[in-house]
């Protein structure tokens, strides 16, 4: 798969690691690749620019660029951040040759490589962090599933939720979709479930549909498994 999924409203399930800088231009990979670019302030840094990406494997990639850094320490394009988790897991190597090859790039469009260390520190930090987090909570099996229609969602806000719930209403997976048409697909088993998962239980449909800005109806397992299964389909694009 060229260029990954380009995903939005996402945070790191840990601490974000660098592990190379690119050597191309981040607006010249979003023309490739179709992606738009995010514009916000990084405190401390100044004006950024950016791409969040899912790759085949699913993790997540952050390519930031920073106009302090290409203006005045002449850095030729973007950082490549991800979690620690995979870092710590499969080293820079493994995830460069991964990322590349989503980018249809090569070493030569590097321009820093993180050193190999960089892995035991992921490890060190994993450790530390994984103590201070609480585990996923225990819910019940599978009992129904709904979908929603908020009709007062705003372009980058979700205007169709398709939920998997208990016997209590909580969600178990969740997908999630935008009027431009992308999906998102989330459950306790994604990396940053602590950031994406609703908090407490769904109330019942007929008190969701008295307010007026949503509209609900049960559906069936099967049509909730259909799109679970378009929202987690890997993102093609052809190559230049």
């Amino acid at each position: 798969m060229i260029g990954g999924k380009q995903i939005r409203d996402y945070r790191f399930p840990g601490i974000d690691m660098p592990i190379a800088t690119l050597g191309r231009r981040l607006a010249e990979l979003a023309e490739k690749h179709g992606w738009e670019v995010e514009t916000w302030d990084e405190d401390g840094l100044g004006p950024a620019t950016g791409v969040l990406f899912k790759l085949a494997s699913g993790r997540v990639i952050l390519l930031r660029e920073l106009q302090h850094a290409i203006e005045y320490f002449r850095q030729r394009g973007p950082g490549v951040y991800l979690d620690a988790g995979p870092l710590a897991e499969f080293g820079v190597d493994a995830l460069l040759d991964e990322l590349l090859a989503n980018l249809d790039l090569s070493r030569a469009d590097l321009d820093w490589v993180a050193p190999a260390e960089s892995q035991q520190i992921a490890i060190e930090n994993m450790k530390r962090t994984t103590s201070l987090l609480p585990p996923p909570p225990c819910l019940g099996a599978p009992d129904s599933y709904f979908h929603a229609v908020w009709l007062a969602a705003e372009e980058h806000e979700p205007v169709d939720w398709y939920d998997e719930l208990d016997a209590k209403r909580y969600p178990l997976r969740c997908i999630r979709r935008y009027r431009d048409g992308r999906l998102e697909a989330f459950s306790y088993a994604s990396d940053n479930w602590r950031d994406v998962m609703p908090e407490g239980p769904f109330p019942p449909i007929t008190e969701i549909k008295r307010n007026p800005e949503f509209s609900a109806r049960e559906i069936s397992k099967s049509e909730f498994e259909m799109m679970w299964s378009e929202a987690n389909r890997p993102a093609t694009a052809s190559r230049d």
